[in-house]
């Protein structure tokens, strides 16, 4: 069985964290919050998912200020009994994949590699880190031709599969990092 990686391990990893935490004797009841706890990290994760949308458009409008305040926001958002911004870190790893995957599939393949490995170059610190998970993490799919996949995984190389990009990092460096992101998957979207 082949190993997982990228978006699978990180989810799993922080899935595990919660659930160890949350864990109680109170058997059916604890079942009934699990599920309550679920929805709401998926309402968390969907409203980052539409703050780092609306940052990335207003990257792409020249309004970086508006889009650092959505992207604030989005990294300031937590399910309780998480860290604050724990989901808005995940979220932004799945949004940045998210869009790497949708230009691979979307038909605006030509050139993504050279683009990527170009705002790679660009990027330094915990945005380069956070890049190359991502870019790992649509590596570890294995849909690609066999040539794509090889250059993929060398420009993801030296990401650990397990560590979030995010872990230990301040608020403001995230935020940072995830505007510099977000410029990234903008300049290779096209």
């Amino acid at each position: 069985m082949a190993q997982q990686h990228g978006n699978d391990d990180l989810i799993a990893r922080m899935q595990v964290q919660r659930d160890a935490a949350r864990s109680n004797a109170l058997g059916p009841l604890r079942d009934a919050a699990g599920r309550r706890a679920s929805d709401q990290e998926r309402a968390i994760r969907l409203a980052a998912d539409t703050l780092l949308d609306k940052a990335l458009r207003r990257l792409g409008d020249g309004d970086a200020a508006t889009a650092r305040r959505f992207v604030d926001r989005a990294l300031r958002l937590a399910v309780p009994g998480s860290e604050p911004g724990e989901e808005g870190a995940l979220a932004v790893h799945l949004f940045v994949w998210d869009g790497l995957r949708e230009v691979w599939l979307g038909g605006k393949q030509e050139g993504w590699l050279d683009r990527a490995a170009e705002a790679d170059a660009r990027l330094d610190g915990t945005a380069q880190r956070a890049w190359r998970a991502a870019l790992r993490s649509l590596a570890d799919e294995g849909e690609l031709d066999a040539a794509d996949l090889r250059r993929l995984r060398q420009l993801a190389a030296g990401v650990a599969a397990d560590r979030d990009p995010f872990d230990g990092v301040p608020h403001d460096e995230r935020v940072d990092a995830a505007l510099a992101l977000l410029a990234a998957l903008g300049t290779v979207a096209g």
